[in-house]
């Protein structure tokens, strides 16, 4: 029994032993180490091939599918360029980013005919700042191009191309190295990850020089209302030096460190840049503002990423029997439900359970009486339960409360959002109307179900059985979202639940073109994905929660994921296990037939 690429089984409390569900099967770790792909320009570094390594028509347009990729626009040009003959060299005019784009066919090359067809879907534009933006292209697209030989020399050449540079997404796997940055939110109370593209020819001892010309150059565009940039002015002073006597010292104008008078800017910064090269960091960060330098060693800056901040086992609880009950064999199963009195936990369709970096928690419920839906919000201290304050939805159809921005003001220290009707809205914790959240370009989509990353400003959508990602900007009178950006799963024809899985990756559930069931990884641009549970039958999967891993040690996968299918609750387990009545922390004497334990969530 083992998942795809899963490797190691997660043993220990994580197991629903006690409770029926077998300890060998649990969801596996993926992955251990600090970073994903190749150490950029080391020996590992894949293969190059040029035009004079082809040897028939279709190896010289895989090659050429392949040439785009280095680190900076001219040799990205200049590659593409060594495929074109002299011809076509003379008109190809095409952009300096690089179109990522995913075949979705072989390439077409008939015998007897120079013509070679392209079938693909564009993933995303690879700018020269590391960023994949998205792409307004999202269906299927033809390019065409000519492979011939040319009188008195030797090989094979494009002489009739696109005018765009082209780079398939297994390319971009095989010669750039996703790296994550961070910038902080505008609260200050948690690092936002952002990531980027580094090339395999950048010399390892360059690429802390450029993480931080990376940070110099601001966040992507999607997340750029809600994180703060740093400071204007900011310049690196220099190259950075390759680390020498367990120290690595990076130098930074003054203007790095505004305002002045904040006397934990520094602080932050020096945590912003030591996440930033997190796996590259030796012993010490000497950190140079103008002429003040300091001196960082330790680990303490790992508590400014939400993501890390998760305790390792997860508070599992599900709706049962309309209240919510806690899972055995999981950590805090002897506890009380946080937050909720037990005369208010009734009535329950579904719930959510978040707390603030000190641990605050905020409960939020739907409630459904005499056929009216209600939404009860309130917070406690650990430990303590408080009163819950209605919430009026009116719209259609409710959808699972998330829990997004946390902090430790009891009254309106928290915002959460929810679906009704299949339009996006945001509660806070002191009962307040729900207020409807822009969603720019959206077009109205229905959207089925949201997910929230643990930093509290990055969301996953469904709508309209598609997938995007958006940035929360919650700074201004009305909470908003960034423009969407459509995220490209390639083996569901239909995406219908998702949630979060690591700071950069989604676990999503859909229907498959043979209109089976199936449950992916995919990043959150959509250029890398693997299958979790492949075929889980014909019952399409309703609602799925995952609980975030820590980004300290890298893995690709939770290790806890839950859905619903039929209306049953499954642990994904391969082959996936029920949750059933005798999963409950506590028993349950004489079950009412036919009642299930049904929407589990976790304390995020």
């Amino acid at each position: 029994m083992k998942r795809g690429l899963l490797a190691a089984v997660l043993a220990g409390a994580l197991a629903l032993a006690g409770c029926g569900i077998p300890d060998n099967t649990r969801v596996e770790k993926i992955k251990e180490g600090p970073t994903t792909g190749f150490a950029s320009g080391d020996n590992d570094a894949p293969d190059r091939f040029t035009r004079e390594d082809a040897t028939d028509n279709l190896e010289l347009v895989q090659y050429y599918l392949r040439a785009a990729a280095a680190s900076n626009p001219e040799t990205s040009l200049k590659q593409v360029q060594s495929f074109l003959s002299p011809s076509a060299n003379n008109v190809f005019k095409a952009p300096s980013e690089i179109k990522v784009v995913h075949l979705t066919d072989d390439p077409l090359v008939n015998p007897g005919s120079d013509d070679v067809t392209l079938k693909v879907v564009t993933v995303g534009v690879l700018t020269s700042k590391g960023i994949l933006e998205p792409s307004q292209d999202s269906g299927e697209q033809t390019y065409k191009l000519t492979v011939s030989q040319i009188t008195g020399k030797p090989g094979l050449f494009v002489t009739k191309a696109p005018q765009v540079m082209l780079l398939t997404d297994r390319a971009l796997q095989d010669y750039y190295e996703p790296r994550t940055i961070y910038f902080w939110n505008k609260d200050h109370t948690a690092l936002v990850p952002d990531v980027r593209y580094l090339s395999a020819d950048v010399p390892s001892e360059q690429v802390p020089g450029q993480v931080i010309k990376w940070l110099i150059d601001g966040p992507a565009a999607w997340l750029a209302d809600s994180v703060e940039s740093l400071p204007e002015g900011t310049l690196l002073q220099g190259n950075v030096p390759a680390a020498g006597n367990g120290k690595l010292q990076i130098s930074l104008s003054g203007q790095a460190v505004q305002p002045q008078d904040d006397p934990n800017a520094l602080d932050r910064l020096r945590r912003q840049v030591m996440w930033s090269l997190q796996d590259l960091l030796p012993r010490v960060l000497e950190l140079t503002i103008g002429q003040d330098q300091n001196d960082y060693e330790g680990t303490d800056y790992l508590l400014s990423n939400a993501s890390y901040r998760l305790p390792a086992e997860p508070e599992r609880f599900v709706i049962y029997n309309q209240q919510i009950r806690r899972l055995s064999q999981s950590r805090g199963s002897t506890e009380a439900v946080p937050v909720v009195r037990s005369a208010a936990n009734k009535n329950v369709r579904a719930a959510a359970i978040g707390h603030s970096f000190s641990n605050y928690r905020y409960a939020a419920l739907v409630t459904a009486e005499k056929g009216v839906n209600t939404l009860r919000v309130g917070g406690a201290a650990p430990g303590e339960q408080a009163g819950l304050k209605p919430v009026a939805l009116r719209g259609g159809s409710v959808g699972q409360p998330v829990w997004a921005i946390t902090s430790d003001d009891a009254q309106t220290g928290a915002l959460g959002l929810i679906t009704v009707g299949g339009k996006l809205f945001s509660f806070s914790a002191d009962g307040s109307p729900l207020r409807a959240v822009a969603w720019p370009g959206s077009n109205g989509g229905f959207i089925s179900a949201v997910a929230v990353a643990p930093d509290g400003r990055r969301l996953a959508l469904v709508a309209g059985d598609k997938l995007y990602v958006a940035a929360l900007d919650a700074d201004g009178d009305v909470p908003e979202l960034s423009a969407p950006r459509l995220v490209q799963v390639f083996q569901l024809n239909q995406v219908t639940a998702v949630d979060w899985g690591t700071e950069t990756s989604l676990v999503v559930a859909g229907v498959t073109a043979r209109g089976r069931a199936s449950i992916i990884e995919t990043e959150i641009d959509g250029t890398r994905s693997s299958q979790v549970l492949a075929d889980i039958g014909t019952q399409h999967v309703t609602y799925l929660t995952s609980y975030p891993v820590s980004p300290v040690p890298v893995k690709q996968l939770p290790d806890v994921i839950h859905y619903m299918a039929n209306g049953i609750t499954f642990d994904a387990l391969t082959p996936p296990v029920r949750i059933g009545v005798g999963n409950l922390a506590d028993p349950v004497t004489n079950p009412p037939a036919g009642v299930v334990p049904v929407a589990p969530f976790f304390l995020r």
